[in-house]
């Protein structure tokens, strides 16, 4: 669970920050950024805070030893003596200006903020979060004058749009501490930067994990092999993806013989699921377990990602809830067209 209803910014520093490889200026604050008018802290709560919902965690990682990752380092210190935060975003702001070197990274904002009052699976604890804004947006700013209203045209950031972001929770420090990523960025390498060469964050192997992966299995596995392409009725897809999604919301424990042997049933079909899996984590570098408790909020995103319809052209969208022996599929010669059949008892 988590909890921003009462968190507070306690303190804050703004730095500019660009691409080294565009040689772009990094622009550093000489003090901390003092902000009093309520109002403009409650947007700013919103703008860095909005985009962390889901409990998905990470936790900083280094090749050698954990004490060795920067932002780490930079993170443990500013917790430890909050007086400092100023003195540790600046590092934290010439870190991300030494490893953005991706001729696409953006100049924007660098936002290092120090929470209080946030909780975190039922533990209240203080949070430092990293933000970058790089989108810009036109407005309009209408104003009284004495006589008349007038009206100009700016270019600020919009609040529900922050393009990168990291809080890091001051919980299992040794264990490279609880995090949570943000990045808006869909191209690959620019999403990595952030994560990878900058934080240096690898996602926990936790229950939302396990659950969230797993059923990013099942549905790459329905797109990518179980499909029309191997000989797979739609309608069939949406079976095994009907079942999937029950299976994660009724069940409280994931055991893949079980998941098998009731979602997936045919011993060809496990066979080639097995594979696939096994692809997926080598791709993905990821290990995914036999069994694990299943995660309530992960369940709960299936429901939006493991879709029951059936688009047919664009006339029709077929949704199927259950029995899958009540849809029948075929080809007419007549028409030269494709057609379902439906068999029902009662029309609402």
């Amino acid at each position: 669970m988590i909890d921003f209803n009462q968190a507070q910014i306690k303190s804050i520093a703004i730095h500019r920050v660009g691409s080294k490889s565009r040689e772009d200026e990094l622009q550093l604050s000489s003090e901390p950024t003092t902000i009093t008018d309520e109002a403009t802290l409650h947007l700013l709560k919103t703008f860095f805070l909005y985009p962390f919902k889901q409990p998905v965690f990470y936790s900083f990682t280094h090749d050698v030893n954990i004490q060795h990752n920067d932002i780490c380092k930079f993170a443990s210190r500013a917790f430890d003596n909050p007086s400092q935060l100023h003195e540790q975003s600046i590092h934290m702001a010439q870190h991300l200006h030494e490893v953005s070197g991706h001729p696409n990274i953006k100049f924007g904002e660098l936002y290092v903020v120090l929470f209080e009052g946030c909780v975190i699976d039922g533990e209240l604890a203080d949070a430092l979060g990293i933000f970058k804004s790089e989108s810009k947006e036109n407005f309009l700013k209408v104003f009284q004058t004495n006589t008349n209203v007038g009206v100009d045209a700016q270019v600020g950031i919009s609040i529900n749009k922050l393009d990168k972001g990291c809080l890091i929770f001051n919980t299992e420090k040794d264990l490279g501490y609880k995090l949570m990523v943000h990045d808006k960025t869909s191209a690959s390498d620019e999403a990595r930067f952030w994560r990878e060469s900058f934080l240096n964050a690898v996602p926990r192997q936790d229950d939302f994990y396990q659950t969230q992966e797993h059923i990013n299995v099942c549905k790459g596995f329905v797109r990518q092999v179980y499909n029309p392409e191997n000989r797979v009725e739609r309608a069939d897809q949406v079976e095994m993806l009907n079942k999937t999604r029950d299976f994660f919301a009724e069940k409280e424990n994931f055991d893949i013989v079980e998941f098998e042997r009731e979602v997936i049933k045919e011993p060809e079909v496990i066979e080639a699921f097995r594979d696939y899996k096994e692809a997926y984590q080598s791709e993905m570098g990821c290990n995914l377990k036999d069994s694990f408790s299943i995660s309530v909020d992960a369940a709960k995103q299936a429901k939006k990602v493991l879709k029951s319809v059936i688009k047919l052209d664009k006339n029709f969208h077929l949704y199927i809830h259950g029995d899958r022996e009540k849809v029948e599929h075929g080809f007419d010669e007549e028409k030269r067209m494709n057609y379902y059949k439906l068999y029902y008892n009662n029309e609402a």
